[in-house]
């Protein structure tokens, strides 16, 4: 059972509609998890907490769950052309590399080089293992022009409920989402139970327009995209 279950005091319910295949892992909630950190807390504070919560792992079915409504969000959403950018999952994030299999759209990946900031590639580019553990495509690949893209699926340790995200530290992503278009949405991709009140951020942090979750893609409120240099 993922801790991350529980249906502690602060966590936000969003309302997200209810698939009838979802209801089992929705029904098999219980009070044992590991309540998040106080309002207040650092961000390294809460990044322990995220890792806690994941190091079970995310159980199959809410991953799955979660592809499957990024992929009923696609045909539903009226999305603008372009570019689709996804992430090569490290072991404890959700693997969206099936979308692109199951959506008509030019998908993209990004790059972390040994310095600077992150480049983006076509997600067919040939790959190889990042010293952290991840694939990503090799220096030579073709590049894929940031201002293309319409859509990031955005990994994270932990999200807010009003688009808020907790990375890991870097800022690689905080720097990058500023180069796409502002347009773009920026669909963070967790679980429900990694979703909390008082997450911290900085004036850097670039917030979500959507959350993707076991429950659905949801938008949120219309966040303002300021063009500042993230430094963390």
């Amino acid at each position: 059972m993922f801790p991350g279950l529980a249906a502690g005091p602060r966590r936000t319910a969003f309302g997200f509609p209810r698939h009838p295949a979802r209801k089992a892992t929705m029904r098999n909630r219980e009070s044992h998890g590991v309540p998040p950190p106080p309002s207040g807390g650092g961000k390294e504070e809460f990044r322990r907490w995220a890792r806690r919560m994941r190091r079970p792992g995310i159980p199959e079915d809410q991953a799955a769950a979660t592809v499957d409504g990024i992929v009923e969000w696609f045909a539903r959403a009226g999305l603008p052309a372009g570019s689709v950018v996804i992430y090569l999952p490290l072991p404890d994030e959700i693997d969206v590399t099936p979308v692109p299999d199951r959506v008509s759209r030019t998908f993209a990946v990004t790059r972390t080089p040994p310095s600077g900031p992150l480049t983006l590639h076509p997600v067919d580019a040939p790959r190889e293992r990042h010293r952290f553990g991840f694939e990503q495509p090799v220096a030579t690949a073709p590049l894929v022009d940031p201002s293309t893209v319409a859509v990031v699926l955005t990994p994270g340790l932990a999200f807010g409920p009003d688009g808020e995200r907790l990375g890991r530290g870097g800022g690689y992503y905080d720097r990058f989402l500023l180069t796409v278009p502002r347009s773009a949405a920026r669909v963070g991709v967790t679980v429900s139970a990694l979703v909390v009140d008082g997450l911290p951020t900085d004036s850097h942090d670039v917030p979500m327009t959507h959350l993707a979750t076991e429950e659905g893609v949801r938008q949120l409120a219309t966040r303002t995209l300021e063009r500042a240099n993230p430094t963390s």
